[in-house]
């Protein structure tokens, strides 16, 4: 008998669907650098603008990953901090828009990105994470993305750049990591197929690979392994399957006076992403979809200024990505239905 459960990591998944055809090219071009992660993808270009160009100060976005912050602190960068969230993405007037300054801004959720075509002369750094379509259409200087958030792969992250990047090798760490990382996803698709495994066992291993990104050890290119992988997927597909699950969210879903459905017109949102009014309204509809075997995410956590709190602690997303078919995004959608017509 199966386990079955919707959100959170990605488990083993068997491609046999996603397979890249040989008359098809790969997603990924060759002015793309795959790294272990996004943050090791973005300290990347942060240590290379350092040397060769004399890059002096970085304009970072208030509501991010501050993980990703952690990881670059080191950098002999001046680091200012402008105020930008998924809901407000227009850019503060204080911007010095000088060559040798950086600016990192984000594709919020496949949503919205700050306008800043009218930056001429500041470097740009884009991460679209939570948008990789958006790769080829970007116009900045740099872009860069954590890969695993979107793909079933156990770690990743690419830049992609009119320059290539110097190599920087695959650490012993990196490759470490990624081995306990897919140690973790074949265990968690064993219990998904209904095997006799611990479910906390997989739990930790995940856990702790995820802690393990933060280790500055684990700056480095991506593991050969991984490369493969990408190299053999269709992302293209995946995308797709993607975009039509988000476009059967909102066929099905009935809206609430409690909260309102964040959408993209061309249903490139990275997940299903609900915006309550009140933080205790999130928390409980959160916590009765868990019962149901479905695990939302919440980003990101640990946000210092008070209005991009007010994000983290009212925006839920759940996965909606590949791995779930129409009869899945079905009953997702009627569990999130059902509570608001019976539960409330």
């Amino acid at each position: 008998m199966q386990n079955k459960e919707y959100g959170s990591d990605f488990h083993y998944v068997t491609l046999t669907d996603f397979q890249l055809s040989s008359n098809k090219a790969s997603f990924f071009d060759s002015f793309t650098k795959f790294y272990f992660s996004g943050r090791s993808a973005l300290r990347a270009i942060l240590l290379h603008g350092v040397s060769n160009y004399q890059w002096k100060k970085i304009y970072l976005p208030t509501y991010y990953c501050h993980e990703v912050y952690n990881f670059i602190s080191d950098i002999d960068l001046e680091v200012e901090y402008y105020l930008c969230n998924t809901l407000l993405n227009q850019l503060p007037q204080t911007i010095d828009d000088n060559g040798n300054n950086v600016l990192v801004i984000v594709d919020y959720f496949g949503v919205n990105s700050p306008e800043v075509t009218h930056l001429k002369n500041i470097i740009k750094i884009e991460d679209v994470t939570h948008n990789l379509g958006a790769v080829h259409k970007s116009k900045s200087d740099y872009v860069f993305g954590s890969l695993r958030k979107t793909l079933p792969i156990p770690v990743g992250g690419f830049v992609k750049s009119k320059e290539k990047l110097p190599d920087i090798g695959v650490s012993f760490c990196a490759n470490e990591i990624a081995q306990e990382k897919k140690i973790g996803m074949l265990l968690k698709s064993k219990y998904l197929k209904g095997e006799s495994i611990d479910k906390a066992v997989f739990r930790k291993v995940l856990f702790d690979t995820e802690h393990a990104f933060s280790n500055l050890d684990s700056f480095s290119e991506m593991p050969n392994t991984v490369v493969e992988i990408i190299k053999s997927i269709d992302v293209s597909k995946m995308l797709d399957w993607k975009r039509k699950n988000s476009q059967l969210v909102k066929q099905q879903i009935i809206q609430s006076d409690t909260f309102n459905l964040v959408v993209s017109s061309n249903n490139t949102e990275f997940a299903l992403i609900l915006k309550f009014e009140k933080h205790e309204d999130r928390e409980n509809l959160k916590q009765y979809l868990i019962s149901k075997a479905i695990f939302p995410m919440v980003l990101w956590p640990n946000q210092l200024n008070s209005i991009d709190k007010e994000i983290e602690q009212t925006l839920l997303f759940l996965h909606i990505d590949f791995r779930y078919s129409t009869e899945d995004v079905t009953y997702i959608v009627n569990q999130i239905n059902q509570y608001f017509l019976h539960v409330i």
